[in-house]
């Protein structure tokens, strides 16, 4: 039978980097990064998604207290931007499409696989 992180890899799409967060509980979680690029020719070249990669693992792994807070931070900013442009809406004022474009949905996608796999 194959494991899960086995399955997990399989999975990856090519040309990638991933950085997997998986929930433990409702306060813990587990990360794997994952670099499905192609080795460079030149070893010293470094791509930018490799260096952002690395730097978040870095953040992840020694500034974790930082991570939350932007975290909470921009969950608050969010829902108090809808919040007030559904006000606005509900008050006659056009809101441009562009003025929701970068609401959490685009950033994140959210898959709900349901309560079986």
């Amino acid at each position: 039978m194959i494991d899960e992180r086995e399955f997990e890899k399989a999975s990856l799409l090519k040309d990638r980097w991933y950085i997997i967060l998986k929930k433990m509980d409702d306060d813990n979680f587990i990360m794997t990064a994952y670099d499905t690029t192609s080795i460079p020719d030149d070893p010293e070249y470094m791509d930018a998604g490799f260096v952002a990669q690395q730097g978040l693992v870095e953040l992840l792994e020694n500034d974790f207290d930082r991570i939350i807070q932007a975290g909470l931070a921009r969950i608050s900013f969010m829902e108090m931007k809808d919040t007030m442009l559904n006000e606005l809406e509900q008050e006659g004022v056009e809101v441009e499409a562009t003025d929701r474009i970068r609401e959490r949905e685009h950033n994140v996608l959210k898959v709900d696989f349901g309560t079986k796999q």
